[in-house]
């Protein structure tokens, strides 16, 4: 069967390896002059590195992108913890790590809340008591978390502004790129119980050490080509049209058309949107995909003269706090010199800022939350801002499956029903899932 992708993101990428290890012809196109979608990198013009659009990390929950990576041979080209350890810094640099001990039933986050120096114990003791409820959820309950949000599910069980602002709000942020006023309760407790309560190894972290593209875009593209499909960049579509009843006609810009036996959507939610057919088959999903609202995230890049901070990664607490990764010592560089990446999700009005204000902003802040950096020379500063990085997983928000209701036309990616957020595990899972419908239809024959 001859597939046409719309995107070369992470999705796109991997139905279209999936796809062409299961012998059908396939053909991504991607609008930009690269491919990657939401992850990837690029060599910066000034000092010659290699940088993130954005960093990422991956728990050991994340079996579908580790496998991914397994895949494409580049697994080794990461940084995996045996159990969960992440430092974390308050305003005043005190340091208290979050870890996972080697313990059964769901006690080995026991003794890190216990010994967390950010919480006061009334706190711990509302949180301990929040996550044994997560742990006795039943069904009916499970199902009304779908339509609140989390902060509203957590005020029903003790919780305090306090409690949100301090601890839950600094798990939520990075894994769901929103606070937890904005996202389904559904949604969080997902996280929790998949990311952190399963057991001890579940929310182990893996970092890249290379650049994305290195890590499994090029790689991806290399393989597709291996196995005789194509990645075409600069090839933006225009619209999907319909050849005898079913979505088998992609309109390039330029006015070329280009047919296929099936489509595959992997594009972000609202830029699909625009591309459908004015068919009536389509109304629900057209519906559905209007709910969808992006999210951003912003990256910041910070390159000094000397080593500035102690740790391959760090978090830090306090509204809009980034997680600070020091990607000189993830990458093994060398030099006199050390490279911070900073990630801040759900960045509310720090997005806004111009490229001088996020500088002078977050000198401050490295100054301030890093000894060493006091005296330290800022050699470059960078900011990459990703508008639609992800998309708020609000409440009641219906996510559609890899099938439409019109023939030939498959959806894929993060935004797609994974049952996982936002994430490069959803982004993969998507993808696999809509070249499963794609062979499956394949297999049954014309008409299917």
């Amino acid at each position: 069967m001859r597939v046409g992708v719309i995107g070369a993101g992470l999705a796109g990428l991997a139905a279209g390896l999936e796809l062409a290890d299961r012998g059908h012809e396939v053909e991504l196109l991607e609008r930009r002059p690269w491919a990657g979608g939401a992850t990837y990198s690029f060599r910066d013009g000034e000092t010659g590195d290699e940088v993130d659009n954005g960093q990422h990390l991956f728990m050991a929950c994340m079996t579908a992108y580790a496998g991914f990576l397994e895949r494409l041979g580049t697994l080794d080209r990461t940084r995996r913890q045996r159990r969960l350890r992440v430092p974390v810094f308050d305003a005043a640099g005190r340091r208290s790590d979050l870890w996972a001990a080697n313990l059964p039933f769901g006690l080995h986050l026991a003794p890190a809340l216990l010994r967390y120096r950010h919480l006061t114990r009334g706190q711990k003791a509302r949180i301990a008591r929040v996550f044994l409820a997560i742990r006795r959820l039943g069904p009916e309950e499970r199902a009304r978390m779908a339509d609140v949000t989390f902060a509203a599910w957590l005020r029903g069980r003790g919780q305090t502004r306090a409690d949100v602002r301090d601890f839950w709000d600094f798990l939520v942020v990075p894994t769901l790129n929103c606070r937890s006023d904005r996202a389904s309760a559904e949604a969080a407790r997902f996280v929790l119980e998949e990311g952190f309560l399963r057991g001890p190894r579940s929310a182990a972290l893996g970092l890249p050490a290379a650049g994305l593209s290195e890590l499994h875009v090029r790689p991806a593209v290399r393989a597709i080509r291996e196995r005789g499909g194509a990645v075409s960049v600069r090839s933006g579509v225009e619209r999907i049209e319909l050849a005898g009843g079913r979505a088998t006609t992609l309109l390039l810009r330029g006015g070329e058309r280009r047919s296929y036996d099936a489509v595959v959507g992997a594009l972000p939610p609202w830029r699909l949107a625009p591309l459908l057919p004015a068919e009536p088959r389509l109304a629900g999903l057209a519906r559905a995909l209007a709910r969808f609202e992006p999210a951003p995230i912003l990256n910041l890049h910070l390159w000094f003269d000397r080593p500035v901070a102690p740790f391959a990664f760090a978090a830090f607490t306090g509204p809009q706090a980034p997680w600070a990764f020091n990607r000189s010592r993830l990458g093994g560089e060398r030099g006199a010199g050390e490279r911070l990446a900073l990630s801040i999700s759900a960045p509310g009005e720090l997005f806004a800022l111009d490229r001088e204000a996020l500088r002078e902003r977050f000198l401050s802040w490295a100054r301030a939350a890093l000894p060493a950096a006091r005296e330290a020379k800022l050699l470059r500063f960078l900011a990459v801002k990703e508008p639609e990085a992800t998309f708020v997983p609000a409440p009641a928000l219906a996510r559609p499956g890899p099938r439409t209701a019109l023939p030939g036309l498959f959806l894929a990616g993060a935004w797609t029903d994974t049952g996982w957020p936002a994430t490069m595990e959803s982004a993969v899972r998507g993808g696999l899932a809509a070249a499963d419908a794609v062979d499956a239809d394949a297999r049954r024959g014309p008409g299917a």
